[in-house]
């Protein structure tokens, strides 16, 4: 599996270049405008030129901010204007995929619908990919199992250009035990039986604060957490995703970006065998 990071472009996009190039990053996952604001955002043709290089010199994964939520576009026109806009973000500069989370609404079926109907009108719009990320399933989110993120999917038109992202952390807080090349296979092969083999198109690779089935989403560092280094050498490994990429959402503090990548270097021994050798 090609691993790398989330990385701020707040400084820029030669700035993320040089800073994923520093971490040994082999893909990098960006937001395309500050996460916590409504605040539109326009790329200059300096922006575009950075990026480009950025992007034929290492893979790059748009992530949607956190504001907008997908299960309620009916309810406050933002919502679907936020996604709107990032995706315009995307397609000025030629970004392909996108990863989302689901939202959150009390009435999940009205919320799937909804989230369904944001994807299908972006798909139509602007030809991007989108990949779901499931949740750790805090208060009334959607996608915290396998059955509410097959919900949306299958009221998606264009099912080619949507994926699933997996979050670990999210999987467990959720209630999915993964420590285990049983247990990871056991989840893998449910994904599989209800999406079809191809469909999980990338990963969030963090580690656990919380317990499993907490449902508190808390990331923490590989092998410091809950999880375990011994689940990301399984996950790592499987040969199933040799050619899925995946990125470490930890938290920013100290040198632990560098100390988490050591640590998943080690683990990404060709002497490992993966669950499905």
């Amino acid at each position: 599996m090609k691993i790398g990071f989330h990385i701020s472009i707040a400084k820029g996009f030669y700035w993320t270049l040089k800073e994923a190039r520093r971490l040994g990053c082999e893909v990098v996952q960006i937001f395309m405008r500050n996460p916590r604001s409504w605040k539109m955002k326009t790329w200059s043709d300096d922006d575009r030129s950075a990026f480009k290089e950025l992007s034929e010199a290492i893979p790059v994964f748009a992530h949607l901010t956190y504001l907008p939520n997908l299960a309620k576009i009916d309810e406050d026109e933002k919502h679907m204007n936020g996604l709107i806009h990032e995706a315009e973000l995307c397609k000025d500069l030629s970004l392909k995929a996108m990863i989302v989370h689901c939202g959150s609404r009390k009435n999940k079926q009205k919320g799937i619908e909804m989230v369904s109907k944001a994807i299908n009108h972006v798909i139509h719009q602007y030809g991007i990919h989108i990949l779901m990320e499931n949740s750790a399933g805090q208060g009334s989110s959607i996608g915290k199992n396998i059955d509410e993120l097959f919900g949306i999917y299958e009221l998606v038109k264009s099912k080619e250009n949507v994926s699933l992202c997996l979050d670990t952390a999210h999987l467990f807080s959720s209630g999915y035990e993964i420590r285990t090349p049983k247990a990871w296979n056991t989840i893998i092969s449910e994904i599989e039986g209800r999406f079809g083999q191809g469909k999980i198109g990338f990963f969030h690779l963090n580690d656990s604060k919380t317990d499993l089935g907490s449902r508190v989403d808390r990331h923490w560092h590989i092998g410091k957490g809950v999880i375990g280094a011994d689940a990301f050498k399984i996950i790592l490994n499987d040969k199933r995703f040799k050619n899925v990429m995946g990125v470490m959402e930890t938290p920013k503090v100290d040198n632990m970006d560098e100390e988490n990548m050591k640590i998943m270097r080690s683990l990404l021994s060709p002497l490992v065998p993966g669950p499905s050798s």
